[in-house]
C-alpha cells in the first residue's frame, strides 16, 4: 500500500454536476464492445485520482460538453475491460487503506471526509468506486505499458541525486486546530482562533473552545505524522516554522487548519539502494503515463464503440 500511495502524489475528483432541475429519463448512450453505457451511468460517474491531496474540480466538468464526458467514461470502460482480461481486481481492503491515507494527508476525520463528499454531491459508494477505477488504471498501465519502458541504473542515480530532499526522513509531532468547511462562519471562526493565539491564549485552550477536530478533547495533539504523508498545503507552512510555533490559518478543501509544530524527528536520508526500487517505479509510471493516450487510442481502434447521441 505504501508503494501505491507513493505513486499517486494528489487527489483529484471529477464529478458530473447534479443540479439539473428535471428528471432524467435513462437511455443507452454508448456501446463499448460488450458493455452498455446509459445516461445515468455517466451521471453517476466519479473519477478520483490520488496524488497527495483530495481536490474537487467540479466546476471544470460543468464546462465540458456531455460528449466529452462520455469520452472519458469510454476510456475507463476500456480499462475495466482490459483489467478483466488480465484478471486484475482490487480488494475492499486496498481501497480502505487509500481512504485512510487520504484522511491522514489532509489531517481530517472520517466525518470531515464524508461531509466534504456530501458538499460535492458525491456518494461514499461512488467515491470508493472512483478510487477503485484509479487503481485499476494504474495496474493495467503497470502490466501492459510499463514493461516497454527501459530504465538504467544511471537514470535511477541521476533522479536520486536531483531529488535528494524527497528522501530525507522526517516526522512532525503536531497539534491542530481544525474548523470544518461545512460551517458557514468557518473562515471567521478560524481567524478568531488565530487571534486568540496571537493574544497569548494557550493552543490547547483555543482548540478546546473552537476546534472541530476530535483531538480538541485531548489537548489538540494528533501525534507524529511523516513529512512525506502531508499534502503540500500543510507541508510547506510547517517547513517555515520551528518547534513551539504555529502556522497561520491554512485553508484546504475540508476547512481551516492551524498547526502547531511540537517536535521534528530526523532519521537521516534514505540510501540510494533503499530507494532504488521506489525510484524505478516512479520513473516507469511517469513514462507510462506519457504513453497512456497512445494505448487508449490503440484500444479504441481495436474495439467496437458506438455513441448514440
Amino acid at each position: 500500500m505504501s508503494k501505491l500511495c507513493g505513486i499517486f502524489l494528489v487527489i483529484l475528483s471529477l464529478v458530473l454536476p447534479s443540479g439539473i432541475q428535471c428528471e432524467v429519463v435513462d437511455r443507452i448512450i454508448a456501446i463499448v464492445n460488450d458493455d452498455i453505457i446509459t445516461l445515468k451511468d455517466v451521471e453517476r460517474y466519479v473519477h478520483v485520482e490520488k496524488k497527495g491531496k483530495y481536490t474537487s474540480i467540479n466546476e471544470y466538468l460543468r464546462n465540458l460538453k456531455l460528449k466529452e464526458k462520455i469520452d472519458i467514461f469510454i476510456s475507463d470502460t476500456l480499462i475495466r475491460q482490459q483489467a478483466r482480461k488480465l484478471k486484475i481486481d482490487i480488494s475492499d481492503k486496498e481501497i480502505d487503506g487509500i481512504i485512510e491515507n487520504i484522511k491522514k494527508q489532509n489531517l481530517i476525520s472520517e466525518t470531515d471526509l464524508r461531509d466534504q463528499l456530501k458538499k460535492e454531491n458525491v456518494t461514499y459508494k461512488d467515491f470508493r468506486n472512483g478510487i477503485k477505477m484509479n487503481i485499476l488504471r494504474s495496474r493495467v498501465i503497470a502490466r501492459v505499458i510499463s514493461p516497454e519502458v527501459n530504465i538504467t541504473d544511471s537514470d535511477l542515480k541521476e533522479y536520486y541525486d536531483k531529488h535528494i530532499d524527497e528522501y530525507r526522513e522526517e516526522e512532525y509531532r503536531l497539534k491542530q486546530i481544525f474548523v470544518s468547511g461545512q460551517r458557514q462562519d468557518g473562515a471567521q471562526r478560524a481567524m478568531a482562533a488565530y487571534k486568540l493565539l496571537s493574544e497569548g491564549k494557550p493552543f490547547e485552550e483555543v482548540a478546546a473552545e473552537l476546534s472541530d477536530d476530535p483531538s480538541a478533547k485531548t489537548g489538540a495533539d494528533i501525534g507524529y505524522v511523516k513529512k512525506e504523508d502531508l499534502m503540500p498545503q500543510l507541508k510547506q507552512p510547517l517547513m517555515q516554522i520551528t518547534p513551539g510555533s504555529y502556522t497561520q490559518v491554512i485553508q484546504t478543501p475540508y476547512g481551516f487548519h492551524i498547526l502547531k509544530l511540537m517536535d521534528v524527528q530526523k532519521s537521516g536520508t534514505q540510501s540510494f539502494d533503499a530507494t532504488k526500487d521506489a525510484i524505478h517505479e516512479k520513473i516507469v509510471l511517469n513514462e507510462s503515463e506519457k504513453r497512456y493516450k497512445d494505448y487508449i487510442d490503440k484500444l479504441r481502434k481495436s474495439s467496437y464503440i458506438e455513441i448514440k447521441i
